[in-house]
């Protein structure tokens, strides 16, 4: 995790600050923006147990494989490591997005939110 559990809600406030900004500053309408924190839906039963639906089809190869460039590789990983590849998978499906955007690093991920 990029932030210890304390510090989540701040960055999420910095983050929506800093877009906000940026596109107001080219000019762009804000009032159809709308920011979703992962817990909105996350904490839901329904995705919940789609979490598990999706660990009964995904291997720990593809898993590990996904996440290569994006969780930290050590000796002895952290399952959260294992996990964190298909919850984006997922929660690309939850969000209802048609596209998503991340750097080159999050291309295998991207890979396996199509394949499952």
């Amino acid at each position: 995790m990029k932030a210890p559990w304390e510090l989540l809600e701040l960055r999420v406030q910095y983050y929506e600050q800093l877009i906000k900004a940026m596109l107001e500053s080219i000019g762009v309408p804000l009032d159809k923006l709308k920011f979703v924190k992962g817990t909105d839906f996350q904490l839901s039963k329904e995705y919940t147990l789609d979490v598990y639906r999706l660990s009964s089809v995904m291997t720990e190869h593809d898993a590990k494989k996904a996440g290569a460039e994006v969780v930290k590789q050590v000796e002895y990983p952290l399952l959260s490591g294992l996990l964190y590849p298909g919850l984006q998978a997922l929660d690309e499906e939850y969000l209802k997005v048609d596209a998503q955007f991340g750097g080159v690093d999050q291309r295998k991920i991207f890979t396996l939110a199509e394949k499952v």
